[in-house]
Parts: C-alpha cells; structure tokens; sequence
C-alpha cells in the first residue's frame, strides 16, 4: 500500500512540475490554485485509502 502512495506521490510531484514549468509560466495565481487542489486531492485519497485499509483489514 505504502508504495503505490509513493508512486501517486512522485507521479503528481512530476505533473505539478511540468505543468509549472512548461504550461503556466509566470502565472503565480493559476500555479498556487492549481497546487491547491492537487494536494487537496492528493490528502482525500490518503484519508479515503487510510480508512479502507483499517475498515477492510486488509
């Protein structure tokens, strides 16, 4: 479990990058709404797996 959380970690660290990098630029104001969600989904996925793993007993 630990490791496809790190996978889903690296993969949305390289997409933020990418996107800041290539995409946005010099928008700041895109960047950091953009950041925003991406890490508010990023800890709803943790929460949600966190809970299943302890629900199921996996």
């Amino acid at each position: 479990m630990f490791i496809r959380i790190l996978v889903i970690a690296f993969v949305i660290g390289y997409f933020v990058w990418w996107i800041n990098n290539r995409v946005l630029g010099k928008n700041l104001k895109i960047a950091r709404v953009l950041a925003t969600t991406l890490v508010v989904i990023s800890v709803i996925y943790l929460l949600l797996g966190s809970l299943s793993y302890l629900i199921e007993g996996a």
